[in-house]
């Protein structure tokens, strides 16, 4: 075991400020939250697994948003407790911050880290205060990261203020963006020590200076090529796709209505059945109409051989503004909310829209830097640019000058390290 999995494995039990019998409530709630979502979760679901009335449970906690926050919370603590104890392990700083990639990544799979995400993407249209608090959350819960960055910072003689959006950036290269959320399996529990390590390799030393490995980070399916247009339709069919857009952007796959698609496209049920066999197929065909639709419009800039900060920045900020635009934003949200029931949907709108983007940047890192997994790297850059899940929780990318900045900002980080 290395000394990063030892302090882990040492860290100390949190503090019980609750009953066993609310310890166990929590923890079958959120094991709920993260297995099937928000919504699909009802007190007497969770009641049932849990083993206790509903009674019970609104004797501690009124609403169904109160037992989720206070899951949050439940898993917050236990995450703290890991990083206090990779802080106190005398770890070196890249070490150190392995140790915080494997715990949130371990805290997104196992603990449900990503839930408020999950959640806020999912109802940031129908509860926006609710989701604007989960996000809220979620970056206070990442201070413990916050400080092990400043700790690499001042090592480095640097004076620059470390903020949460550092701690934010660099966690989400630990879950690699959005990917858990659209449906790609969690890493397998032996390959969670690689990509981590990997993970703090890069923030720290950049791809200039992290070590070229021989094995690659266990990768995803692969960034999936498009390189046609959206699709060509009869008027009828483009104009019942256009309506079902609106319907299952705005309102979700589950709350659309079907009826009120056909009666507002002037289309009958007998032509969308013919056409798309069902709900699912119509959504299905929405999805993948969009995403090829948002790849078409990207217009990456040329990464010149050599080019450093000032091309890369020129590209991550493209991307990010394709990425992070509405019609993206809206996609990504809907794709999230329907990714547990159809997860191959999810991923490939996912590789869809990215194509554009990850395939020359892929090429120009293993130009650059001769490495051998620089599709994950490129996947990477590109959680950096759309800044990891944030825009898609917001509703909004950045936008103007604090564009640019953060484009500026991740470009010198990509290449040479943090504070390098």
């Amino acid at each position: 075991m290395d000394r990063t999995a030892a302090a882990l494995a040492e860290a100390p039990a949190r503090e019980d400020r609750v009953s066993p019998r609310v310890r166990h409530l929590l923890e079958a709630s959120r094991a709920a939250f993260v297995k099937d979502g928000f919504d699909a979760v009802s007190i007497d679901a969770i009641a049932r697994t849990a083993g206790v009335s509903k009674e019970t449970i609104y004797r501690h906690f009124p609403d169904k948003e109160a037992l989720f926050r206070a899951a949050l919370d439940d898993m917050a603590g236990q995450f703290a407790s890991r990083t206090e104890a990779l802080h106190r392990a005398g770890l070196t700083p890249v070490e150190e911050l392995a140790g915080m990639a494997r715990a949130i990544l371990d805290a997104a799979v196992d603990g449900g880290l990503l839930s408020p995400l999950w959640v806020a993407a999912g109802l940031g249209g129908r509860m926006p205060d609710f989701a604007a608090e989960l996000q809220l959350g979620l970056s206070a819960r990442m201070e413990p990261v916050r400080q092990a960055l400043e700790a690499v910072s001042l090592a480095r003689g640097s004076r620059e203020e470390v903020g949460i959006e550092d701690a934010l950036d660099f966690g989400s290269l630990a879950v690699e963006g959005p990917a858990l959320l659209l449906g790609f399996p969690a890493p397998a529990p032996e390959h969670r020590a690689l990509l981590s390590m990997r993970v703090a390799e890069l923030f720290s030393d950049g791809i200039r200076g992290m070590p070229k490995r021989a094995q690659l980070v266990p990768d995803q399916d692969g960034v999936s090529d498009f390189t046609g247009e959206s699709g060509s339709f009869a008027p009828h069919l483009r104009r019942l796709l256009d309506v079902a857009a609106a319907h299952f952007l705005r309102s979700g796959y589950e709350a659309a209505s079907l009826a009120d698609i056909g009666s507002e496209a002037k289309v009958g049920r007998g032509t969308l059945y013919r056409h798309f066999g069902h709900k699912a197929g119509l959504f299905d065909a929405v999805l993948r109409d969009r995403a090829a639709s948002v790849a078409v419009a990207a217009r990456p800039p040329a990464l010149e051989p050599g080019g450093g900060v000032a091309t890369l920045e020129r590209f991550l900020f493209a991307a990010g503004a394709c990425l992070t635009g509405a019609a993206s934003v809206a996609l990504h949200r809907a794709a999230m909310a329907a990714s547990r029931r159809d997860a191959a949907l999810a991923r490939a709108i996912h590789d869809m829209v990215r194509a554009p983007w990850a395939h020359p940047l892929s090429d120009w890192i293993a130009a650059e830097g001769g490495h051998a997994d620089s599709d994950w790297l490129a996947r990477q850059a590109l959680v950096l640019a759309m800044q990891g899940n944030r825009a898609i929780a917001a509703g909004q990318g950045l936008t103007g000058d604090a564009a640019r900045r953060h484009a500026h900002r991740i470009a010198r980080i990509f290449l040479d390290g943090y504070r390098a």
